[in-house]
């Protein structure tokens, strides 16, 4: 039997964060992916959601929850390697929100919303795609907005009480992107 890694001990609280609300009925579970990148010996847990409210099965916003620890954190906690200023060992989390808008006009909006919730702590990185066909000019184009909520640090055990906190604060992002957006 091997030690948790600290990529372990939080994916296992971010989870229970998770499923503790859809079995509580505030979010529902859409997506979830546990992957060990072999090449790179690296990992990434990933668990969807979204609010679960929405009666019409047809969510407006989802929320991602990105959790990745590269090879030279999982080789440096498994050594036992020191820790510096310079060097740190723990994960990386992301929260992501996937959502359809029809203008970019809207995205000053949605980082208004996110700023308020998030009282300008991650720094919020907005992408738009849509996709092209000859049509596309003829009609309304619907732009994907994928926002990535970027913490800036890394994480590890110290941080687990956190996690509840950023699990929150998406479900709050849902319900004001759905209502907002």
């Amino acid at each position: 039997m091997f030690d948790p890694t600290i990529f372990d001990n939080i994916k296992v609280a971010l989870e229970g964060a998770v499923y503790d609300l859809d079995f509580a009925g505030e979010v529902t579970v859409t997506s979830r992916s546990d992957q060990i990148e072999l090449a790179a010996m690296a990992r990434e847990y990933m668990i969807g959601c979204r609010n679960a409210a929405r009666k019409d099965g047809n969510p407006r916003v989802t929320a991602l929850f990105i959790l990745s620890a590269g090879a030279a954190d999982l080789a440096g906690e498994i050594l036992d390697l020191a820790e510096s200023e310079e060097r740190t060992f723990g994960c990386t989390l992301h929260v992501n929100f996937l959502l359809n808008i029809e203008r970019p006009e809207r995205c000053a909006e949605i980082e208004r919303i996110l700023n308020t919730i998030w009282s300008y702590r991650p720094r919020i990185i907005q992408e738009l795609s849509f996709v092209y066909s000859g049509l596309t000019l003829e009609r309304p184009v619907t732009y994907r907005n994928t926002v990535t909520l970027d913490f800036g640090r890394k994480i590890n055990e110290d941080n687990i009480e956190d996690l509840f906190t950023i699990v929150e604060h998406a479900v709050q992002s849902l319900r004001q992107l759905e209502k907002n957006i």
